[in-house]
């Protein structure tokens, strides 16, 4: 997403915890991932209209940010929300990007909005200050905090910034790495996986080439090379795709990127875990 994305967020204007039938469970192991949709790929379109594309991809995961629903508890339609991602079958392992700082109880109430929506993950943009509250929000909840690498010029660029960043801090605070931004900043995906390890939470998954975004697979990153670190880490999922082009009909360009991803997992996979590894 261009620019930071907690700019990405809703426009408008205490809640029991999410049925198990909205959560987003994470398989053990590397084998199979959940894979999604990042709901900014449908920025143009409300939530029932966003509901209908992750559909029309033949989906039922998505990480929502502020465009359809802010992070907040307290937000009055989130009853509405949860009942329709609910009779749509939608989980929603994560929410982001989102900015944590030195509002101690800023940070408390998207923690609890997480657990309201049954996401286990808060993609993030953490200032420095807020990583000992994190530590210990991130401990209480039992929900994890994942890094998003911006590309140049934001606070995680490169790899090593999130590595200094999460070190001595909790193993529940680690990296969502998004591949496009990580191609932006002149380091191969598959690298920054490598050097991460067990820190990967989340993978939004996105391509770059020649100064611009494209459809997964047809520009620079290296999709195969992609899968088989996540398999070497041990990585559980979740992988989100991400588009920005043709925001009025992201749906045919997404199809073909997340064929394109189905493809590269079975010519990584060894014959015995391709199975079904990578799907929805």
């Amino acid at each position: 997403m261009s620019g930071l994305r907690e700019v990405c967020r809703f426009k408008r204007p205490a809640l029991a915890s999410v049925t198990a039938g909205m959560t987003g469970g994470m398989p053990a192991g590397g084998g199979m991932y959940p894979v999604g949709a990042q709901s900014y790929s449908f920025r143009t379109f409300d939530l029932e209209g966003a509901i209908r594309q992750l559909k029309a991809l033949d989906l039922d995961l998505m990480e929502f940010c502020g465009v359809h629903f802010p992070a907040d508890p307290a937000y009055a339609d989130l009853g509405r929300v949860k009942e329709r991602l609910i009779e749509e079958g939608i989980k929603v392992p994560c929410y982001g990007v989102e900015g944590f700082g030195s509002d101690a109880a800023a940070n408390r109430r998207k923690f609890e909005f997480a657990q309201a929506i049954g996401a286990g993950i808060l993609t993030a943009d953490p200032a420095p200050e807020s990583f000992d509250n994190l530590d210990e929000l991130c401990e209480e909840f039992g929900i994890r905090i994942a890094i998003h690498n911006h590309g140049p010029e934001s606070r995680y660029n490169k790899v090593e910034d999130t590595l200094k960043a999460v070190d001595k801090h909790s193993a529940l605070i680690g990296a969502c790495v998004d591949t496009g931004h990580a191609l932006r900043s002149g380091e191969a995906p598959h690298d920054v996986i490598r050097a991460l390890g067990s820190r990967v939470i989340s993978l939004h998954l996105k391509d770059w080439k020649d100064g611009r975004e494209t459809i997964a697979g047809q520009g620079a990153l290296d999709m195969v090379a992609v899968a088989r670190e996540l398999m070497a880490v041990a990585f559980s999922g979740p992988i989100v795709i991400e588009y920005e082009e043709s925001p009025d009909n992201p749906v045919p360009d997404m199809r073909i990127g997340l064929r394109n991803w189905r493809e590269a997992v079975e010519a990584a996979a060894p014959p015995s875990e391709n199975e079904g590894f990578g799907k929805e």
